[in-house]
């Protein structure tokens, strides 16, 4: 990447800057390197589709985010463009994806959709390394795979046990530079992603000040001695006005086409019962976009009574195989 041709060109579509008269080469980035994101960020969308505060950001989501994982993945790139352009024009503007995610294919689908459609949605990528050295290289590449000079939400991918949780932690590591793409105005907003350990999370954000918070919530993760994000996390967002994205709304194939009475629409409208922003559901086809389409255009949120019969619908044999299952999960498409 160090072509001078080629370095130009992409430096002057991305406005790098080099922090250090010694920095040569514009792409080997190090974690104090700067570089210089939007002078503005664009305006923030309206959807068609109903909405909810995201925290204090003072945007509004709709309350259906276009999941770039697996599901969109398993299919030809023409398929994943004409989806993730439909879901657009219906008023899905918040696209989630990872620096991760099919090894970089589900950024580069976004990408092929930017700058043509960037100021119509909102991206969110998640960054996974605990390399120090390596994080912002991930955080150059992903910008670049996708064609923006900035994502709109910024996560630290996956935070796990309090052991993961120590190595993000350090001096110069991964939360830090978290906090200095924010400055650098390489993203509008940070948070952080939590698949299994809500305790941990906790820690999190009892210790550091972000916008958001994206984690695994559906019938399956309520119980306070078990995954616990409905039961620990959620709550402490809440009084932090966090802005709080939903996961594994479906079960990751654990749940939705597994039990009979937990289909997409009981299961979505469940997540949506809760204190958060958005869901975020893999739609790989169109009509997975069109049923959920009509889960939120009509959504009416479940009486505490219906949610805790949910929930005890769920506790026993659902619960188990799906706590099993994220124990060995690893979120890498």
């Amino acid at each position: 990447m160090s072509s001078s041709n080629k370095g130009k060109t992409d430096m002057n579509r991305r406005q790098f800057l080099v922090a250090s008269a010694a920095a040569t080469v514009a792409f080997s980035l190090r974690p104090n390197a700067v570089l210089a994101g939007a002078q503005d960020f664009h305006p923030i969308p309206a959807s068609k589709l109903p909405t909810r505060a995201f925290g204090k950001t003072g945007a509004r989501l709709p309350l259906l985010t276009f999941g770039g994982g697996n599901r969109w993945m398993m299919h030809d790139e023409d398929s994943g463009l004409e989806i993730i352009n439909q879901a657009i024009d219906s008023g899905v503007i918040y696209l989630d994806t990872a620096h991760i995610y099919g090894k970089g294919k589900s950024e580069e689908r976004i990408g092929k959709l930017m700058p043509a459609r960037h100021k119509e949605v909102l991206i969110q990528t998640k960054i996974r390394t605990r390399d120090p050295d390596r994080w912002w290289k991930d955080l150059e590449l992903s910008l670049k795979r996708m064609n923006v000079d900035y994502v709109d939400m910024l996560l630290l991918h996956s935070l796990g046990n309090d052991e993961d949780l120590a190595a993000i932690e350090v001096k110069g590591g991964p939360v830090e530079q978290l906090y200095k793409a924010r400055e650098q105005k390489l993203a509008r907003w940070i948070g952080i992603s939590s698949h299994t350990n809500s305790q941990t999370l906790v820690r999190f954000l009892r210790r550091h000040r972000v916008d958001g918070i994206q984690a695994a919530l559906n019938v399956a993760t309520n119980d306070c001695m078990d995954m616990g994000f409905e039961e620990n996390a959620v709550p402490v967002a809440v009084e932090q006005g966090l802005g709080i994205i939903a996961m594994k709304v479906m079960g990751q194939d654990q749940i939705v086409g597994v039990y009979p009475q937990y289909d997409y629409a009981r299961c979505l409208r469940y997540a949506l019962s809760l204190p958060i922003t958005t869901a975020t559901v893999g739609m790989p086809k169109k009509e997975h976009l069109n049923l959920n389409l009509k889960v939120v255009r009509d959504f009416k949120p479940y009486s505490p009574e219906e949610m805790q019969e949910i929930k005890r619908q769920a506790s026993g044999e659902i619960k188990i195989s799906f706590r099993n299952f994220m124990a060995g999960h690893d979120d890498v498409a």
